[in-house]
């Protein structure tokens, strides 16, 4: 099986646990701006170090340059299975250049896959999720035992962007920002919906019937 697809949805939609399921279920490609950037400065190559200077004082990297680590990413042998891109595009001129780079090497995207969940949910979500102190280790507070982390025993805190009042400032931007990718997509690429609000079961499942018709082997 080999899809090429880009996933869309709000903060707390679960985007990254779908992602991680679908890696392992099609064995493609799991492809996200912030691992690429992270590479490329770790490796120290010319795109690396440029991204660098703008990630040290706190700015956004230009998209000419996410954009061509995307391309040399897209390029690399593992792609040949397919790919799934996580967190890109962020607004609709990223959109637009996207589908510009995939056509030009012969990787147009099979769909637009959006997870579709309500405010509220998202809220309810993100606010009862905890990190690790010590190991960083993410759970929720139904899966918490004695307030306890799951994986090393260390303590579990609320980070500050989970607070609820801040969970609906992020859903706001994102509102403004990024959910008119989502009509871009449906005017110009197949477009799965899916309600994310239901339990990661039932999404993966319902993505894994959705997505099996696409095939590039």
């Amino acid at each position: 099986m080999s899809v090429r697809i880009v996933l869309l949805g709000a903060p707390g939609s679960g985007k990254g646990t779908q992602a991680a399921l679908l890696k392992e279920m099609y064995g493609i490609a799991h492809i996200s701006t912030g691992d690429i950037l992270r590479q490329e400065v770790a490796e120290g190559t010319e795109l690396g170090k440029k991204a660098e200077t703008y990630m040290s004082v706190g700015t956004l990297v230009p998209d000419d340059l996410i954009l061509e680590m995307m391309r040399l990413r897209l390029l690399q042998p593992d792609t040949r299975r397919g790919w799934l891109l996580d967190g890109f595009p962020r607004t609709v001129a990223q959109a637009e250049r996207l589908a510009s780079l995939t056509n030009g090497i012969g990787q147009r995207a099979d769909a637009g896959v959006i997870l579709n969940v309500i405010p509220e949910v998202v809220v309810r979500r993100l606010s009862g999720r905890r990190v690790c102190e010590a190991c960083q280790t993410i759970t929720n507070v139904v899966e918490m035992k004695a307030g306890a982390c799951p994986v090393c025993g260390g303590k579990l805190v609320l980070r500050p962007d989970d607070e609820p009042s801040v969970v609906r400032k992020r859903i706001a931007v994102f509102d403004a920002q990024t959910r008119p990718v989502f009509e871009f997509f449906r005017r110009n690429y197949d477009v799965i919906e899916i309600d994310a609000s239901r339990s990661i079961d039932e999404v993966t499942e319902a993505l894994r019937l959705a997505l099996d018709r696409y095939d590039h082997s």
